[in-house]
């Protein structure tokens, strides 16, 4: 078993890689492939001062005020309950956070999210890679929570 150390040494080096990445992509994107078309995937630039489908595009504060308080709440069970989580619990919340910790941070600086992922086979909103690791690993948090009833071997 892993103990309690090296797995908050593991979250913490998964949460820094991830959101690392995230920027890094954004940028990388920004400064070569703007309105680039790469056939199911379109990079398009804009920016989101809302939420989810640009909802709340008025209230950066109180957005940032919930991401935070989001955060923290799952930082504070992660941290209490981390003996029990296996490395693939702590893998996907890792991404989950380092995804919320992005989008909190751009709208701290910027004031909005650089959304810039663009579906061209379907009618689908534009994401960034932030919204990807939210979406990725919440789904698999959740569906681990309510399909896996076996005990954490690890």
């Amino acid at each position: 078993m892993i103990n309690r150390h090296k797995k908050t040494l593991y979250f913490i080096v998964i949460v820094f890689v991830f959101a690392s990445l995230s920027f890094l992509v954004r940028n990388a994107l920004a400064a070569n492939f703007n309105n680039v078309d790469f056939g199911l995937v379109k990079i398009d630039f804009i920016k989101n001062y809302g939420a989810a489908f640009s909802i709340m595009h008025t209230h950066t504060s109180f957005l940032i005020a919930v991401s935070f308080v989001i955060l923290i709440l799952a930082l504070f069970y992660i941290f209490k309950h981390i003996k029990e989580f296996s490395c693939t619990d702590l893998f996907f919340s890792s991404i989950l956070c380092a995804g919320i910790i992005c989008n909190m941070l751009e709208r701290i600086i910027d004031g909005y999210v650089t959304d810039y992922i663009r579906l061209t086979f379907v009618a689908f909103p534009i994401f960034n890679t932030s919204d990807i690791y939210i979406s990725i690993g919440a789904f698999v948090l959740i569906c681990n929570i309510l399909f896996n009833n076996e005990p954490k071997q690890d």
